[in-house]
């Protein structure tokens, strides 16, 4: 193990570009990158499962973090080595791979500069809504930097839609053609006829025991950058309010958190049997879940852009919409034209979309201009084929 004083990112970044340069590059080695405070899920694990399909590497999983025994345990069964944080193995592993493919950034593995013999893929967690990487509002000097630095590195970015290709380029400060629209590989996870490995089908069952013969809604509000929780605009007397409207009819309502905000749910919430906590420890995979949804509450995250493949409901619902619009990160597209369905700025608007919809025994609901906009191909596509393309054009598979 390392000792302490190099665990800082600046030193672990300093310790790989010193010494990246000596080791050789296997091209059959690949490192699927984890951020730290998520988990290995989405685009991360449909390019593993594509990858170990192939059969022609020896795959690892890296995050800078601790990493919850049920995923390393299934990441084992599936002959997939976890790489630990601090750990000489897992520095050795990470300057001799040939191909490093990241959830979000190359710092994420400390990798500060470019190796003719290492590709770096980056296969970002979803379509950006909120402003991410360059085009946040407010970006320091320093981190602007890692950015133009990160922007040298990449050999393949991707897209879901020509416009997010091109907000994409636009953020990461990268060129377009090395951007290929191909859709996000997580829309596999969409699809109920995807093979699950034995931690999925786990998850898929206990989501089926929770639906039952209900209708199920999610609410899945993004983070505040002022580490407030989305959760607590709602206060105790609408949590009841809330239950006993499920109760009423035949309901049940979970609650997903973003990665960054609370670990446990607001209090009053524990004991009541129509709303459930789904976190993202126990639940790893949004897309899952989503399979299971008929209606989705969301705020500012992008996880509406996924659930328009399923051609479902849609609310939005955020007390703090003003505030939000105006002082956080801001929006990659015009909020009003690109928000497909009502947007509710109070709980007593929220009740009342939800009971016309529940009313509606018709839940089809296709945005058409939205989907448009967000997705160059539908849930017939196979999004690991298309996937395998890019590789095979960068001569990884």
């Amino acid at each position: 193990m390392f000792p302490k004083r190099w665990r800082s990112r600046e030193k672990k970044s300093q310790l790989v570009q010193r010494f990246d340069w000596i080791f050789p590059k296997n091209s059959k080695k690949l490192i699927l990158v984890v951020k730290k405070n998520t988990e290995f899920s989405g685009n991360l694990r449909v390019c593993a499962d594509l990858i170990l399909k192939c059969g022609k590497h020896k795959v690892f999983v890296y995050k800078d973090d601790s990493m919850p025994s049920s995923i390393k345990i299934a990441l084992k069964k599936q002959g997939i080595i976890v790489l630990e944080p601090n750990s000489w193995r897992s520095f050795y592993h990470i300057l001799t791979s040939g191909t490093c493919v990241f959830s979000h950034v190359p710092r994420d593995a400390h990798l500060t500069k470019k190796h003719k013999d290492r590709k770096i893929l980056g296969l970002w967690h979803g379509v950006a809504f909120k402003n991410i990487e360059s085009q946040m509002l407010s970006v320091a000097d320093s981190k602007m930097q890692l950015i133009k630095n990160n922007a040298k590195l990449y050999d393949l970015l991707i897209a879901s839609s020509e416009i997010d290709k091109q907000y994409m380029a636009k953020s990461f400060l990268v060129n377009e053609d090395i951007i290929d629209v191909i859709g996000l590989p997580r829309y596999e996870l969409l699809k109920s006829s995807y093979l699950f490995d034995e931690l999925l089908d786990w998850q898929k069952k206990k989501l089926n025991g929770i639906k039952s013969d209900r209708k199920f809604i999610l609410y899945a509000p993004t983070f505040r950058e002022n580490g407030s929780s989305a959760f607590d605009q709602i206060d105790n007397k609408e949590w009841l309010l809330l239950n006993k409207f499920l109760e009423d009819n035949n309901s049940v309502l979970g609650l997903r958190p973003h990665s960054y905000d609370n670990k446990r749910p607001p209090l009053i919430t524990e004991d009541m049997d129509n709303i459930v906590w789904l976190s993202q420890e126990v639940f790893t995979e949004s897309n899952l879940i989503l399979q299971f949804v008929d209606i989705l509450i969301v705020d500012f995250s992008s996880i509406w852009i996924d659930f328009l493949l399923l051609d479902r409901p849609i609310l939005g619902f955020a007390k703090d919409f003003d505030h939000y619009c105006n002082q956080e990160r801001g929006f990659a597209y015009n909020f009003d034209d690109t928000f497909p369905d009502i947007f509710a700025h109070n709980f007593k608007d929220l009740i009342q979309s939800l009971n016309q919809l529940l009313a509606n025994d018709s839940q089809f609901t296709e945005y058409f201009h939205a989907k448009h906009k967000f997705h160059r191909y539908s849930l017939q596509t196979d999004y690991l084929d298309t996937l395998a393309g890019s590789l095979k054009r960068l001569k990884i598979i």
